[in-house]
């Protein structure tokens, strides 16, 4: 249990940094920081092991999704 926390807490840190820095801070773009933090505490309760893992796989790909995006553009752009 508390390995599953600990690795819910840093792939939440590493998706709302990779946000942060690939979408912006801005105010017309606080939405998505909103989205993301209310996806995580809507399901901060949830008990079923499979679900949990999903989630975590999901946000997970998202953030390597967001900073791969990043990469690519930065490469098209040299």
């Amino acid at each position: 249990m508390r390995s599953e926390a600990f690795q819910t807490a840093n792939i939440y840190r590493l998706l709302l940094k990779a946000v942060k820095k690939h979408i912006g801070k801005e105010e017309n773009k606080k939405h998505f920081i909103e989205f993301v933090t209310s996806e995580f505490r809507n399901n901060r309760n949830l008990s079923d092991n499979v679900a949990i893992q999903q989630k975590i796989k999901l946000a997970r790909d998202y953030t390597f999704l967001l900073n791969s995006v990043h990469h690519h553009k930065l490469l098209l752009v040299k």
